[in-house]
């Protein structure tokens, strides 16, 4: 480490790579966060959903640091006591899954806050780089602009630089099936409830994925639609299919009515589960731009705050015992590896009838509430293990 300004540099303020600082800048590591959003957590690039800690341990049991699912009560904007799944012939499943919905910005300041407590560097507004060289990592604006340090994590999100700079196979990932495109407004003046979180299942309006309302309180709700290319006809508009969602799905208008939309956001994400490798002897990636997004349910704040946490463990074994960081992705195997390959399984298997609306609404019917909260919760539905398995 001789010669290091840092002992590691992290590409990206998340909650991914803030949860890697915070652990790494307690344990004594020499941190500098870059971020190139000029406010973390805004623009909101998700629907803020958050399962509650109790709950997602049951989801993930082999975590072994659930304090990263606690969340400050002053980041949280709503509860949901609920999921309701709408089949695309408009029959509703309901089950119980406590849930938050967050204020990204609040939630990821208090990361930032929180990391800088310990003493690492968390830089705003700047849109960094990482150069491999002879001499270690140097990341920054520009090669003569950068620091060194010994390692880099890679928080940076879909598609990334990072990862794709550090040979990690970003690009191999890139198919058309493993990527969705998601389309949200924040809409305000909703007569919809507020306490139960909607996945709608409509192919109409959400080729490839699935439309949402996630209530935010006072009758504001993130409003959504994840479509994937391979399932678009040619001359349909992604915009123009979150606008026919809200205007015409027979369950979700009557609930959106009168609503007026505020701000809009457009993002990709990758639902193929994660990287085939997701380190280097140098770099690690974490959350999104490591592909750690549950595929069934698309969540990714989770996954990110677990790989952030897991890397920044690897990273000070690393720096005080040498040990290589291929325990980075041992861990996150051992932890949450069952639940993202049985996400991935399930999603595989479901692109067989997800563009035929009515084959889709019998399998929900044939499943019922149970069944379908296991799918989304990441577990192999009870009984259908063959059946998935044969259809993936």
């Amino acid at each position: 480490m001789t010669g290091s300004k840092f002992d590691v540099t992290v590409v990206g303020g998340g909650p991914g790579g803030l949860a890697g600082a915070v652990f790494m800048a307690k344990k004594g590591l020499k941190v500098k966060v870059f971020e190139k959003k000029k406010v973390l957590g805004k623009p909101v690039r998700c629907g803020e959903f958050f399962v509650v800690k109790e709950d997602m341990m049951k989801l993930v049991p082999r975590v072994k640091c659930p304090e990263v699912f606690d969340i400050p009560s002053e980041a949280i904007d709503n509860k949901c006591r609920a999921v309701r799944v709408i089949s695309p012939r408009g029959k509703s499943f309901e089950f119980p899954l406590r849930s938050y919905v967050l204020d990204r910005h609040v939630f990821e300041s208090g990361l930032a806050e929180e990391a800088r407590s310990y003493g690492a560097e968390v830089d705003v507004g700047t849109q960094a780089h990482y150069y491999p060289s002879k001499d270690g990592p140097l990341v920054g604006v520009s090669p003569e602009k950068a620091v060194h340090s010994e390692l880099v994590i890679a928080a940076d999100g879909y598609p990334s630089e990072t990862a794709q700079t550090a040979g990690l196979p970003e690009k191999e990932y890139a198919g058309p099936y493993s990527i969705a495109t998601n389309v949200e407004y924040l809409m305000s003046g909703l007569p919809c409830e507020q306490d139960v979180a909607e996945m709608y299942m409509d192919p109409r309006y959400s080729p490839g994925g699935y439309g949402w309302i996630i209530p935010k309180g006072n009758g504001k709700a993130n409003v959504g639609i994840g479509v994937r290319t391979p399932y678009l006809q040619r001359d349909w508009q992604i915009r123009d299919l979150l606008s026919g969602f809200i205007e015409k799905n027979k369950v979700a208008a009557p609930k959106l009515v009168g609503g007026k939309r505020e701000s809009m956001i457009a993002d990709s994400l990758p639902v193929d589960g994660p990287l085939a490798r997701t380190y280097t002897d140098r770099v690690m990636a974490v959350g999104d731009a490591a592909g750690m997004v549950m595929p069934t349910n698309g969540g990714g704040i989770q996954t990110a705050l677990v790989t952030g946490r897991l890397a920044g463990e690897a990273a000070v074994q690393y720096c005080q015992d040498g040990t290589p960081l291929s325990n980075y992705e041992d861990s996150w195997r051992e932890q949450i590896g069952v639940e993202m390959e049985n996400s991935r399984m399930m999603r595989q298997a479901s692109d067989r009838l997800m563009s035929h609306g009515l084959l889709f609404h019998l399998l929900l019917r044939m499943m019922g509430p149970r069944r379908i909260a296991e799918v989304v919760m990441c577990q192999i539905p009870s009984g259908m293990g063959p059946i998935f398995r044969l259809l993936s």
